[in-house]
């Protein structure tokens, strides 16, 4: 099945939670809270994730790429080439070895060169 699943929310709202981060069409929110439908994206923290530690703010967002804050880095999200970044606490890049559709299947990360 490609990623997305469906169409990327125009207005997202992001929940950062210990064990993940969710993105949820705010159009879809009641639905989700409710326990009705799924968020449109469920990162799960495991350090081979793309959610590599707990989240803990979104400082940016525009268009298809999302950064957020975690306990041990900056993780860069490009939502239209399904990919993710991160730059650790040491100032090292890193990018995920599966796309955004295997994000929770602990690919593990490659270092940037």
């Amino acid at each position: 099945m490609p990623f997305p699943f469906d169409p990327y929310p125009s207005n997202p709202f992001f929940s950062c939670e210990p064990g993940s981060l969710r993105i949820v069409d705010k159009s879809r929110f009641s639905q989700v809270v409710m326990g009705k439908e799924d968020p449109w994206l469920t990162l799960s923290v495991d350090e081979q994730n793309v959610m590599h530690s707990r989240p803990v703010k979104v400082t940016a967002h525009q268009d298809f790429e999302v950064e957020i804050e975690c306990e041990s880095g900056t993780l860069r999200l490009d939502i239209d080439s399904e990919s993710a970044r991160k730059v650790d606490t040491d100032g090292r890049e890193w990018v995920y070895r599966g796309g955004l559709e295997e994000a929770n299947e602990g690919m593990g990360w490659m270092p940037v060169s």
